[in-house]
């Protein structure tokens, strides 16, 4: 099959013979159709280049806002549970430090071998401080993720825990989804 555009002659074009353009024509298109352009002489005339197939650009989604910083003021200290974090061995007047090592190694998993996530936030204040441990990969069937807050007070490098508490996650039961202070089935 021949092209029209590579042996079409023109009265006022000057270019190769139609002996030599039907030389040529097997060559170029063998070439892929990107190639033919430069196998073929430049001309005014002719049919009009194929238009660029239309093709849908894969979009991507908006990026999401960035969620607000948490706050001291975004805690609801009343949805955790002191009792639940008997566990942990905080006890009331305990230094920062103890207190701190308390939930530590009430976090660290049983096994060496296993990872859990862990996060820790602080809001220092003048008269103490706040700090929020959370912990998520436990290898419990039951237990999804716990968090624990203390507050200490008094000056830095004397700070005391005056309050404490711990609220959970479950994989099973009525509640998957929400933080709760009662034990997970």
């Amino acid at each position: 099959m021949r092209s029209s555009l590579l042996i079409a002659s023109s009265p006022r074009r000057r270019g190769p013979s139609r002996r030599a353009a039907l030389n040529w024509a097997p060559a170029c298109a063998g070439m892929m159709g990107f190639v033919l352009v430069a196998c073929g002489s430049k001309t005014t005339e002719g049919p009009a280049a194929p238009e660029a197939p239309n093709v849908m650009a894969e979009t991507t989604a908006p990026i999401p806002p960035m969620p607000k910083s948490l706050r001291l003021e975004d805690i609801d200290f009343n949805a955790y549970s002191k009792d639940l974090a008997k566990f942990t061995g905080l006890k009331d007047g305990q230094s920062r430090g103890e207190a701190v090592d308390n939930v530590r190694l009430y976090f660290a998993p049983e096994r060496g071998n296993t990872m859990v996530k862990t996060t820790q936030s602080k809001f220092e204040r003048e008269d103490g401080a706040v700090l929020l441990f959370g912990v998520s990969g436990l290898p419990d069937d039951s237990v999804k993720a716990q968090e624990i807050y203390l507050i200490m007070s008094g000056e830095k490098g004397a700070q005391r825990l005056g309050a404490y508490g711990m609220r959970i996650k479950c994989y099973r039961g009525n509640n998957t989804t929400e933080w709760q202070t009662a034990l997970c089935p």
